[in-house]
């Protein structure tokens, strides 16, 4: 049987879900519209199926192939509009047999044909209305997805903390990253590769791929796709500079090494702070003791933190605590090594703990002296904090945030203990 399936050009009552991508590849618990709609007609026996595609015919093109994926052959047509039903049938069916019935003959992907009675794209609360009706079907058709509790559905690759919260009903993805605190549902649908940062609270919302929802942030009543927020009441759309609130997590782009005024500085500190030094020397005078104590890490892999990278030699001083251990290291920022901002370094151990692809990000950042961890103060080097603080990092460094965890952390480091011995 064959079929024709007009997908929907950009739709002014919904014009904001259409600027990532074309409205049939939206997302939709885990796969995209359509995806679900050729699902459909792949088991009602569709052999044949003629796509129109008004908007961004190459997306639709390189989504769909040329339709292996459900047994399918798929053609599809870059046309200048989205053709009536009458129009499409006119133009393209002409064989007078071995059609599907009608309506799913020729139709529009306004609407899911699992649920025809409830339009998409008619406004955003009814897009959302309609997800949200999909919700207990889309664990049948998602392979990999259990329920967590009673309308509560998980992807089997996900990482949830203990201590976050699910209200059904809601739906978690795959990949997706839920950190201690963070609160989702009821009415919550985050997508795949998703992260919810500690404290995050997400309900009657959406949460697109990849997005980044940070710690404390609130999202209700809207769809949140990198830093995009549409609001499902008023339609309106803001754009967030603020990556600590939403941003995309994306596999970041390796950086060069410290330029060469940035080794000089370090070469400079390390004569003016030399003092440190002696008083490491004057604690380990005992024979046997060293100063320099050895360690071995692994080498950030920028574009695959999760396979195993080369090692790497740096040196902490002994006889010493806190931020003073790390004055060999500034010999490393010299050498190349070490960025004076960057993740602080892992052990091979260290780094096959990171269990999720979130965490990995950890070694997709250059190793640094100071890390954004260092200047909230986190208490674990290694703690979950610390690893959310490491993996947001890696995907948003710059120089800008270098310099303010840089300032931050000097001011942590020298008026803190003044602030502590005031009476």
């Amino acid at each position: 049987m064959k079929t024709i399936l007009i997908c929907p050009d950009r739709r002014p009552a919904v014009a904001h879900l259409a600027t990532r991508c074309p409205l049939a590849l939206l997302p939709f618990c885990g796969k995209t519209l359509l995806d679900h709609a050729l699902t459909f007609l792949a088991d009602h026996g569709v052999l044949e199926v003629t796509l129109l595609a008004p908007d961004r015919p190459d997306d639709i093109r390189q989504a769909v192939g040329e339709g292996e994926k459900w047994g399918t052959k798929i053609r599809v047509v870059s046309v200048e509009r989205e053709p009536g039903i009458a129009e499409a049938a006119a133009g393209f069916r002409h064989e007078k047999s071995g059609w599907m019935k009608q309506p799913w003959d020729v139709f529009v992907l306004d609407r899911l044909p699992q649920l025809p009675a409830l339009p998409l794209f008619d406004s955003y609360e009814g897009w959302f209305s309609a997800l949200r009706a999909w919700l207990p079907q889309a664990a049948g058709e998602r392979v990999g997805a259990r329920e967590w509790a009673p309308g509560i559905w998980v992807g089997m690759r996900s990482q949830i903390s203990p201590e976050a919260q699910l209200w059904a009903p809601c739906w978690i993805g795959d990949r997706v990253c839920l950190q201690a605190g963070a609160v989702v549902g009821p009415n919550a649908v985050i997508e795949d590769g998703a992260v919810i940062d500690r404290q995050a609270e997400v309900s009657e919302a959406l949460i697109g791929p990849g997005t980044y929802v940070g710690a404390l942030t609130e999202v209700r009543h809207a769809a949140a796709w990198g830093e995009q927020l549409v609001s499902f009441r008023t339609g309106s759309l803001a754009i967030l500079g603020d990556a600590f609130l939403l941003s995309d997590v994306e596999r970041p782009v390796a950086r060069a090494t410290s330029p060469w005024y940035a080794r000089l500085a370090a070469l400079l500190a390390l004569v003016l702070t030399s003092p440190i030094l002696a008083a490491a020397w004057w604690r380990c005078r005992r024979p046997g003791q060293k100063v320099f104590e050895p360690r071995i890490a692994v080498q950030p892999q920028p574009t695959a933190p999760d396979a195993p990278g080369p090692s790497l030699r740096y040196y902490e001083l002994n006889g010493l605590s806190g931020p003073a251990r790390r004055w060999p290291q500034l010999w490393s920022i010299v050498r190349g090594d070490f960025n004076w901002v960057g993740n602080r370094p892992l052990t091979r151990q260290q780094a096959a703990e990171l269990s999720s692809e979130f965490e990995q990000l950890w070694l997709a950042a250059p190793v640094g002296l100071i890390s954004l961890a260092d200047s909230y103060a986190c208490r674990d080097a290694f703690g979950e904090e610390a690893r959310a603080h490491s993996s947001f990092y890696a995907v948003h460094n710059h120089r800008r945030q270098d310099l303010s965890i840089l300032w931050q952390t000097t001011c942590r480091l020298f008026f803190s203990p003044l602030q502590h011995s005031r009476p």
